[in-house]
């Protein structure tokens, strides 16, 4: 069966959940999810989602049950190209701006730091010494939700330490801290502190 591609890169909103659903795939799970939780996660009207789910049942690249009476769709597992699409929103997923996002909430922290190796971190652990570095306070366990929701519970390394514990390792050279402020690829979302000015 030949499949016409246009069919099925269309529009922003099904790249979206193409990309959900292949993620998930990947990950080993292919749960499903049902449309409402969809749209909430995909910030998509529900009309749109359900004519997109519909439509990618239709072309036989999810299937759909139902459970408590609600409808969940996951990826047909016998779609003759699963493992072309699982490459394709692998290698292009970039969870930086779900990261921005988020952290454009969090008030109370006073430096930001993520490793910009995160990107690539479906597919390679990479070599940083962490994912991400923050300083002050935030609820860690919110905080490790968001991050099994993006990264489709692959490990992800961050570290959080008080402003006051942070000057306090930097007093006494502490060579840890040291090496992750000066880690290639950091970038520093937020900086109160002014911490990448005293590296400079």
């Amino acid at each position: 069966m030949k499949m016409d591609l246009s069919k099925i890169f269309w529009s922003k909103s099904r790249a979206k959940i193409l990309e959900k659903f292949f993620l998930d795939f990947y990950a080993g799970k292919n749960r499903g999810f049902h449309m409402r939780w969809l749209s909430r996660d995909l910030d998509e009207q529900i009309n749109s989602i359900k004519r997109e789910l519909d439509n990618l049942e239709d072309l036989w690249v999810l299937k759909s049950k139902t459970e408590l009476r609600k409808k969940i769709f996951f990826v047909n597992p016998k779609f003759y190209l699963i493992e072309e699409f699982k490459d394709i929103f692998l290698k292009t997923y970039d969870p930086l701006d779900a990261i921005r996002a988020y952290f454009k909430t969090q008030n109370l922290l006073e430096v930001i730091i993520v490793n910009e190796s995160i990107k690539n971190k479906l597919i390679e652990d990479g070599k940083a010494i962490l994912d991400i570095f923050m300083i002050w306070e935030i609820d860690r366990e919110d905080f490790a939700l968001f991050l099994q929701s993006i990264f489709f519970d692959k490990k992800i390394k961050f570290a959080i330490i008080s402003t006051e514990d942070f000057f306090n390792r930097l007093s006494y050279g502490d060579k840890l801290i040291h090496n992750i402020l000066r880690e290639k690829w950091n970038i520093f979302i937020k900086d109160v502190l002014k911490v990448k000015e005293k590296l400079d």
